[in-house]
């Protein structure tokens, strides 16, 4: 956002324009969202210094930032405040602001956005979120008419705000709409919060630091930090916790790693600067070549290889664990220290057996990964801001790698940085439905007990927008009327309790019956993704670890409920 000339050439019938409007009026939605008196604002695109001198008169400090030499002398004169410091500087860059070495509790951008080119944008919120101390806010107000070409405006909305608030671990607090306070009845705006989720234990704004500042030569730093939130998020089922740490397998950390990189390699994609990539990354050996035949979406607990395809992909996961903890593990350091924030200890390797079963104690078998208490409290309740940021940052990185400014390294990028599930969706289950009733067996809505006829849906329990897991506990037999009043809700505890004895008799048919080899996939795959208490789970575990996690998606993400109809209850329609 350089100097725009209309601001230069009618600086004194704007500051005139802008002081007729009192800082309450302006910014009503955003007052009780304020921090303490006592906090550090940001104002960026100060205009004529009103709302500086609003916070500086009520005991805030304020870096004042315009980058129009006019306005801000005007401004200067208006509004002398010690407690205001007055920069001319713009976005993207903010090099000045940068230079004060402050967090900001707040930051406002009152009637700026529109001035920022759109690809400018990301950038722009970036450098945003690296100044906004913890539990910091950004209130930016949107200005939704026709750009004034005169002022250099371009197009602004919410959904492409909010889109851009996530790959940086910010979330849409609120966001209001209102009149235009100087009467011009083409003009509307919408006032957005933006901010960090409050863990309360000083996690995220470290997990911030890590990703947006933390210097990188490589991707490793990033990759990790991804494993962590990906295992959280996705495989807490197999962590330990201990008295302040939690340990998970390194043969999982390991594991979730090449998955996440093994199609960027294949696919040729820099995962270092360019004066560091003759040599590679550290970790693609001849064992890892060896594995091309392998899709990423088959290196997941549960899986079996044999032969050379064993050998090559043990070999490769014992030189990945040995990568990890001497390189982004040695160099995760806490702020202001040389000390690890992780512990990884590492174990002598066996001769690979003939037949590599992935379970959990091959996966402890390479090591133990600790990762501090409160961290992975953060990436387990927060990964659904976490992660989008860190795919952000991965992404950036490569195309910074790449030469920079190439739309089509970052969109391969992003594709090849995709989380991607065993491709059965819900076809195992579907298969189970039509295997049961081509032998003469009844089979069940399991919310509403109704029996099933040929418009049936298989529904994912919790809701795969939200957290998507593909595994068969998760899928569900649902009348169709069902399905479609559920959507994307969440099954009420209440609503889960009645219709357990339905799902286990439903698994029992499915999936249990058909030899030890199912039913210790099934269960090897609840006790990943599941909080399963017992060390020999049944069905009954399983429900309760359901239960469980219920509790947590409902509490993190938000989720609206849903009470299952029983059977004979019609849907209302509205």
């Amino acid at each position: 956002m350089t100097v725009i000339p209309h601001y230069e050439q009618h600086a004194s019938r704007l500051v005139a324009q802008y002081e007729s409007l009192s800082f309450d009026e302006v910014h009503a939605p955003l007052l009780d969202l304020l921090p303490a008196p006592g906090a550090t604002v940001l104002d960026i695109g100060a205009g004529s210094g009103r709302d500086a001198a609003w916070f500086a008169a009520h005991g805030y400090d304020v870096v004042a930032v315009e980058p129009s030499g006019a306005m801000l002398a005007q401004a200067r004169a208006l509004h002398p405040s010690p407690r205001i410091h007055w920069l001319s500087d713009s976005l993207p860059d903010l090099s000045m602001v940068g230079r004060l070495g402050l967090r900001f509790d707040l930051i406002l951008l009152s009637a700026v956005w529109m001035h920022i080119p759109p690809d400018e944008r990301q950038r722009a919120l970036r450098k945003l979120a690296t100044l906004l101390a913890p539990k910091g806010r950004i209130a930016i107000s949107l200005r939704l008419a026709a750009p004034d070409a005169e002022r250099e405006m371009h197009a602004v909305s919410l959904q492409e705000l909010t889109g851009l608030a996530l790959q940086f671990g910010l979330r849409v607090l609120r966001a209001t709409d209102s009149e235009d306070r100087l009467g011009r009845g083409d003009v509307t705006w919408t006032n957005v919060v933006l901010g960090l989720p409050d863990d309360g234990l000083g996690a995220l704004p470290l997990l911030r630091q890590l990703i947006l500042e933390d210097r990188k030569q490589s991707t490793y730093k990033i990759a990790l930090l991804r494993v962590l939130a990906r295992i959280a998020d996705c495989a807490s089922g197999l962590a330990r916790f201990e008295a302040d740490s939690v340990a998970v397998p390194l043969g999982l950390v390991s594991l979730f790693w090449m998955r996440m990189y093994k199609p960027l390699i294949e696919n040729g994609l820099p995962q270092m600067p360019p004066t560091s990539q003759g040599t590679g990354p550290g970790f693609v050996t001849d064992s890892f070549n060896a594995l091309y035949p392998i899709a990423s979406v088959e290196l997941r607990v549960g899986s079996v290889f044999a032969g050379d395809t064993a050998k090559h992909l043990h070999r490769s996961l014992s030189e990945i664990s040995q990568l990890i903890r001497d390189m982004p593990v040695k160099h995760l350091c806490w702020p202001a220290s040389d000390k690890p924030i992780f512990d990884v200890c590492r174990r002598r390797q066996a001769v690979t057996p003939s037949r590599l079963l992935i379970d959990d104690a091959f996966l402890w078998s390479l090591g133990d990964f600790h990762v501090p208490l409160e961290l992975w409290q953060a990436l387990t309740h927060y990964n659904v801001w976490v992660e989008p940021v860190l795919v952000s940052e991965w992404v950036r990185l490569i195309d910074n790698y790449a030469g920079g400014g190439r739309p089509d390294v970052r969109m391969l990028a992003h594709t090849y940085l995709a989380w991607i599930d065993p491709a059965r969706d819900t076809g195992i289950a579907r298969a189970a439905v039509e295997r049961l009733r081509a032998a003469g067996k009844a089979v069940y809505c399991v919310w509403s007990g109704a029996r099933l006829k040929d418009d049936y849906d298989v529904d994912h329990c919790f809701p795969f927008a939200a957290w998507p897991c593909g595994d068969a506990w998760n899928l569900m037999p649902a009348a169709r009327r069902i399905n479609i009043q559920k959507s994307n809700r969440l099954v009420t505890q209440a609503g889960l309790e009645r219709a357990s004895e339905r799902i286990t008799d439903w698994w029992a048919e499915a999936y249990l019956g058909g030899g030890d080899e199912h039913g210790r996939q099934f269960f090897l795959e609840a006790s990943q993704s599941l909080p399963v208490l017992a060390s020999s789970p049944g069905t009954a575990d399983v429900i309760d670890a359901m239960k469980l996690h219920r509790i947590r998606l409902g509490k993190d993400q938000g989720l609206r409920p849903w009470e299952p109809l029983a059977a004979g209850e019609r849907v209302l329609v509205l």
